[in-house]
């Protein structure tokens, strides 16, 4: 984790305090950029009185003059204000993040105690923010606080969701993306997510429905055929075999009926029986459909989309019985934010995620279909 604390100020550390000096730094309210610079935030010049220099603590004002922070504690509220109290002052809070963080939780970050004091805060993203996992999001926030700016430069880009089937994910339905950025400020005021040009708020995509399975072949039909034969009576048909017909033919018995010389006659006929054995004999079963492909996130930036091919189909049983058909190929992932192709299969492709979710914040600057993708208002 690249994270840095700076602040406008700490003012007056050392020296005489000139209330020209107070105008400058509490009124003019220039304030420092993400990229090294100033600019700036609610300019105000008219001139400053010492009522205006009492420090406020209504967190519901967005603008305060002199607000209440931590390091503003000795500022007093009230009439018995004395310009030594400005000593070590500031009037701005910020935390910048550089590098590559997954799963940045902004709220566990280094605020000392101002997230639930008005003084405005900027929360700078100039590096990278993302999440390997649906269930995390890359920057998270979930605290009470007033008069805070997420101002985002760089990237925060959600998890893509596994491909149905796949190992870990659901079956045959592809996983869901995962979000970008998620804020939750119950009770909190003035919280912005101010998008730069350049920047990329990126939903996760959802991960591919799982290809359904191959048709099984068609059955097939055996027929066997046997005959059983015996003098003067054919023996049954053997077990499995049915009897479809018999009949005589052939002496093979015989015997002498005349006195005086042999006169041969036939006493027993030759008996045979017909028998037919058929049965069916089962298709080959359809071969599984391939696993869905994964969506488009901080987990695949570049990798490909697509679901896997199918399964060859099992062999038929013979006798004519046919071979099972080939599954069907997974769904493709979708891009970021966008839900991942369905199959014909009985689940859905994953969804696409949202670029931010939550409660509580507002939106703004430069947001087109470069820098965020997916949904992002409250």
């Amino acid at each position: 984790m690249a994270v840095a604390v700076s602040k406008a100020g700490p003012y007056y550390s050392s020296g005489q305090i000139k209330f020209s000096d107070l105008r400058r730094d509490f009124r003019a309210q220039v304030r420092k950029s993400a990229t090294g610079g100033s600019e700036t935030f609610n300019s105000d010049t008219a001139a400053i009185s010492a009522s205006n220099l009492r420090r406020n603590t209504t967190t519901t004002d967005t603008n305060p003059i002199v607000p209440d922070a931590v390091e503003n504690g000795s500022i007093s509220t009230s009439n018995n204000l004395k310009l030594s109290q400005f000593r070590n002052s500031i009037k701005y809070y910020y935390i910048s993040q550089s590098g590559t963080d997954t799963n940045f939780d902004i709220d566990a970050l280094t605020w000392n105690g101002n997230l639930g004091r008005n003084i405005n805060k900027f929360m700078f993203i100039d590096g990278t923010c993302g999440s390997n996992s649906v269930s995390s999001t890359a920057a998270s926030f979930n605290a009470t606080t007033y008069n805070l700016t997420f101002d985002v430069y760089g990237s925060v880009l959600g998890a893509g969701g596994r491909g149905g089937g796949t190992s870990g994910a659901p079956d045959p339905s592809g996983e869901g993306g995962g979000n970008a950025m998620s804020i939750a400020s119950s009770g909190g005021n003035n919280i912005v997510v101010l998008v730069r040009s350049g920047s990329r708020i990126y939903g996760g995509g959802g991960g591919g429905e799982r290809g359904a399975q191959g048709a099984n072949g068609s059955s097939g039909r055996c027929r066997n055929e046997t005959t059983t034969s015996g003098c003067g009576g054919a023996p049954g048909c053997p077990g499995g075999y049915n009897d479809v017909g018999s009949w005589g033919g052939g002496c093979c018995q015989s015997t002498c009926v005349c006195w005086f010389r042999c006169c041969e006659r036939c006493v027993t006929w030759q008996q045979y029986r017909r028998c037919v054995q058929e049965y069916d004999t089962a298709g080959g079963t359809g071969g599984a459909g391939g696993t869905g492909g994964p969506g488009r996130g901080y987990n695949n930036q570049s990798g490909s989309l697509a679901g896997a091919g199918g399964s060859g189909g099992g062999s038929g049983g013979g006798c004519g019985a046919g071979n099972g058909a080939t599954g069907e190929t997974g769904g493709d992932g979708g891009e970021w934010a966008t839900t991942g192709t369905n199959t014909n299969n009985s689940g859905s492709g994953g969804g696409g995620a949202r670029a931010i979710s939550g409660s509580n914040y507002s939106v703004t600057g430069t947001i087109n279909s470069s820098t965020v993708k997916g949904a992002y208002n409250p």
